[in-house]
């Protein structure tokens, strides 16, 4: 990987990627009371924006949507979302000047023309929060000084942030102060209850940094959350067509495999998600992650090295520029593969078929994980960050391709994330298809377990065993789900 310290302003950000740091449940003890009697208006009310106005007002805050005339003329999306729900919806300029809070939770590609245009209302000692600092960090927008901004920022898609709150529960949030942008000493203590008011205190908050959360944020994405899962579909679903297995089967084990290997990963880490294989398949997983993981480890640090020196944002912002030309050609292209148009079929699965006939899901996932934690790490990112951006949020997106296979995955992530994981999908599959031609049934369609007596041998099982428990991905998420204590199973 390339070597940041040779850059002064790269070794600036790395100082600022260390700045996170776990958050006590002690430290919300005072709830949103912060925010009590305040006006909160959200930008926006698309999937992310409804969302979390919902939890805030479920939760006794002031909430209402500021769209712009043109959608409320047209009726479009935003304002019938707020509508519907009973929010009170106005014009930026009707809205925006009475706010104490201004949430921007519009997408990233409009983030610069939106605060351009809101910062201007904004009474005199208000707050503006964001949920992903790209706007700040990549495009560097500056703020004007009397305006406290803060980051309150979900680690998952929208449709989660809800479900996750009517669960009692909550997603993992980065929280921060961006500190040219704190005149009254206060902006932490606005993102705790923001916070709050979501929920994720519930699930587990790091103090982080806008740097912190933009670079760990577009990595994670890019990789096991989206690209990882994404590639490992189409390249599983075809090797069991083209071996024979029964397509709608082979739909079905690929649409609902990701959720249920995954929740496994959620409750207990890569440990458990493996101990639910048989000895024998565990060790055929493990070998197979390995070799997962070094031919994708090169792609991995590209993705890195990119995000880490701007290439990636650039590149992508060209692509704004051009009318997002690429990304809805490649968002065409997902909805054309076999996986994405077979129907998953009428055939029962159980819970336990879906590892015993899905050892290479679970390789990948564990190959993916544990390299973007690793990554990750060795770019400067803090081990608790890394973990909410590989292993918990995996889950989470795996949520989303149940629920309508890649369509919904890409629908509800971020422009940024829906960019960078065509990116990464695009040149894994060449990297991967070697290894690909080497795969059988037996570790995806069929049970692995099926001819085989079961014996292993015991030293080769208790060196893959400590090396999948002593691993720093599963030290530190052993440590963090301690605080999750809430956290309920959904399958």
């Amino acid at each position: 990987m390339a070597n940041y310290f040779n850059s002064i302003p790269l070794r600036i950000q790395l100082e600022q990627l260390g700045k996170c740091d776990f958050m006590d449940e002690s430290e919300f003890s005072d709830g949103v009371k912060k925010l009590e009697g305040k006006k909160i208006v959200v930008l926006g009310c698309g999937a992310q924006g409804l969302a979390q106005g919902l939890n805030m007002r479920d939760s006794g805050l002031d909430i209402s949507y500021a769209i712009r005339q043109v959608e409320i003329d047209e009726k479009q999306i935003s304002y019938q979302n707020a509508v519907e729900n009973n929010f009170a919806v106005g014009t930026f300029e009707e809205m925006i000047p009475q706010a104490d809070l201004v949430l921007n939770l519009t997408p990233d590609k409009y983030h610069t023309p939106v605060v351009n245009a809101t910062v201007p209302l904004m009474k005199k000692g208000a707050y503006l929060s964001y949920s992903h600092g790209f706007n700040i960090v990549e495009e560097g927008n500056q703020i004007r000084e009397d305006i406290t901004v803060i980051m309150v920022a979900p680690k998952s898609p929208a449709s989660e942030v809800r479900a996750e709150f009517l669960r009692g529960f909550g997603v993992p949030t980065l929280i921060a102060v961006h500190r040219e942008n704190d005149p009254n000493g206060d902006g932490l203590e606005i993102a705790k209850a923001y916070c709050v008011g979501t929920g994720g205190h519930k699930a587990g908050v790091l103090h982080s940094s806008f740097v912190a959360e933009v670079k760990s944020d577009l990595m994670g994405e890019q990789t096991i959350l989206c690209g990882v899962l994404q590639t490992g579909s189409i390249l599983c679903f075809d090797k069991m067509i083209e071996k024979g297995i029964d397509a709608g089967y082979a739909s079905k084990l690929v649409q609902y495999g990701w959720e249920t290997v995954t929740e496994a990963l959620k409750l207990g880490g890569i440990t458990h998600m493996m101990d639910r294989l048989s000895n024998p398949a565990k060790i055929e997983a493990f070998k197979l992650a390995e070799e997962l993981k070094s031919i994708m480890r090169p792609l991995f640090e590209k993705h890195m090295d990119d995000i880490m020196d701007g290439t990636f944002s650039s590149t992508m912002m060209e692509d704004w520029a051009n009318g997002d030309a690429n990304l809805l050609k490649w968002r065409a292209a997902t909805g054309e593969t076999a996986f994405e148009k077979t129907p998953a079929g009428a055939v029962e699965i159980s819970e336990q078929e879906y590892f015993d006939n899905g050892t290479l899901m679970v390789a990948f996932v564990k190959a993916g994980v544990e390299l973007a934690f690793d990554v990750m790490g060795e770019a400067g990112i803090k081990a608790e960050s890394a973990y909410y951006e590989s292993l918990h949020e995996t889950p989470l997106i795996a949520n989303t391709i149940a629920r309508k296979k890649l369509f919904e995955m890409n629908r509800v992530i971020s422009d940024t994330a829906e960019y960078g994981c065509y990116l990464f999908d695009h040149a894994c599959k060449p990297l991967l298809a070697d290894f690909m031609k080497n795969i059988e049934t037996n570790v995806i369609g069929n049970n692995f377990n099926e001819g085989i007596d079961g014996h292993v041998d015991n030293k080769e099982l208790i060196q893959i065993n400590d090396e999948i428990r002593y691993s720093d991905v599963e030290i530190i998420g052993a440590e963090l789900r301690e605080a999750m204590e809430a956290m309920e199973a959904i399958i």
